[in-house]
């Protein structure tokens, strides 16, 4: 039996049984299995790419397989979905070699099941044409089904964007997230970092929405580069980084960064404010804590403290005592489904209670915020109601706020970037 696909079948399992999140899994995954490199990237691969597909592939299973899906035991589904995966999108792996290895975890983990499981995967293989020809439906269902995503997502990203974007919005977020580097300025620079990733062989290039940062053209474990233990960089996707660039911190500055786990916007404005100053992070979940605190340790940053706290609620210590803010509020992740593939699967409705969530941090922030003072309010989604109509609502309650500049809607198309929204407000004077 082999290692990838066992370890890939269990993780499966785990996230259907458990709703288990798909980068916790993989990661915790990762760092406990003695699988060889080439197994890691199988691993990876076959849990990633049955998530990332699992919609299209139940409904080609639902076609073909005398059995309801609905009736099937997590174990029988998930040996389909990965046996299915890689008859239909892994053309280096010959089909017999997929079968016989859904057999072999068959007979592990749903023996009764054997006989079915073989049947299907044998005429999934037997009949791809007419397989994926059940896929050639019109309008958003097929849309939704050829790319894999929920209806509900196609429709939102098509009235909001336009055709042309949702398709470009889904083909990005179906292809691996690229890994950036956010540099360390107080330790290094762009370009001696790019020196020694050059030395090791590494593609990269800087990226172009951030100043400080390079996105690596392969998959690498950030820990393993050279660098990483000196604290020269921290992970941080580009579009992240752009919202720290647009709160303009200096030395000297107040800076309170609410919603702060894991860290990634406080690093970013110490550093900018050359560690001179003051970074508030504050977090709803203590256990998370420690997460900022240790990095802060590795980049060598001496300005940040943290604190447990709701930032929803009022505190009026903190009222109009910062420079800058950071609002980075909770949200459905609809910009970052490349590196979190699972969030495609959540249920509409799990989302509509965010907004005024958001709005109510979006309103503590700025109470903690100087007359003069910079905001800035992000998420990592894509959807007007959470982006745009959140600080709209917030200017129309607030005339003592403008924004400043244009709110930017950034897309996760080029490879480049998460999805993202960032919008700029300043308190009057």
């Amino acid at each position: 039996m082999n290692r990838a696909r066992k370890a890939a079948l269990l993780s499966l399992i785990k996230s259907t049984k458990c709703g288990a999140f798909s980068n916790l899994e993989l990661d915790s995954t990762l760092r406990s299995a003695t699988l060889s490199p080439e197994d890691r990237a199988l691993y990876s691969q076959l849990y990633l790419g049955v998530i990332e597909k699992k919609i299209t592939l139940d409904y080609l299973l639902s076609r073909i397989s005398s059995s309801p899906l609905h009736t099937m035991e997590a174990e029988v589904l998930c040996i389909l979905e990965l046996g299915a995966y890689q008859i239909l999108y892994l053309d280096r792996i010959p089909d017999r070699a997929a079968i016989f290895e859904a057999g072999e975890l068959a007979k592990r983990y749903a023996p009764a099941a054997l006989s079915l499981i073989n049947a299907v995967l044998r005429r999934i293989s037997g009949e791809k044409e007419t397989v994926f020809s059940y896929l050639d439906l019109p309008g958003k269902k097929g849309l939704a089904l050829r790319y894999g995503y929920p209806r509900y997502l196609v429709s939102l990203w098509q009235e909001a964007y336009g055709k042309d974007t949702c398709l470009a919005i889904m083909e990005a977020q179906n292809k691996r997230a690229p890994l950036t580097l956010r540099i360390n300025t107080l330790k290094s620079t762009l370009s001696r970092v790019s020196a020694a990733l050059t030395e090791l062989g590494i593609g990269h290039h800087q990226n172009p929405l951030c100043k400080n940062a390079l996105t690596l053209e392969e998959s690498v474990t950030p820990s393993k580069l050279p660098g990483f233990e000196e604290g020269l960089f921290f992970v941080q996707d580009a579009a992240a980084a752009r919202a720290v660039d647009l709160l303009e911190a200096k030395p000297g500055h107040r800076v309170l960064d609410l919603c702060a786990a894991p860290g990634g916007k406080s690093f970013g404005a110490a550093i900018d404010m050359e560690d001179k100053g003051e970074v508030l992070s504050l977090e709803l979940h203590p256990n998370r804590l420690p997460l900022i605190a240790e990095g802060a340790v590795r980049l060598g940053i001496s300005s940040i403290q943290t604190a447990s706290g709701d930032s929803s609620l009022p505190a009026p210590q903190r009222i109009a005592s910062f420079d800058r803010v950071i609002c980075d509020v909770p949200c459905s992740g609809y910009g970052v489904i490349a590196k979190k593939p699972d969030i495609r699967h959540k249920a509409r409705e799990e989302g509509e209670s965010l907004p005024s969530l958001q709005l109510a941090i979006l309103e503590q922030g700025a109470a903690a915020l100087k007359p003069g003072g910079l905001l800035v309010y992000s998420t990592c989604t894509l959807n007007p109601k959470e982006n745009e109509e959140v600080t709209e609502a917030f200017l129309s309650r607030n005339p003592d706020f403008r924004r400043c500049g244009e709110a930017e809607t950034i897309f996760p198309v080029g490879g480049e970037n998460d999805g993202f929204f960032c919008d700029r407000l300043e308190k009057l004077l």
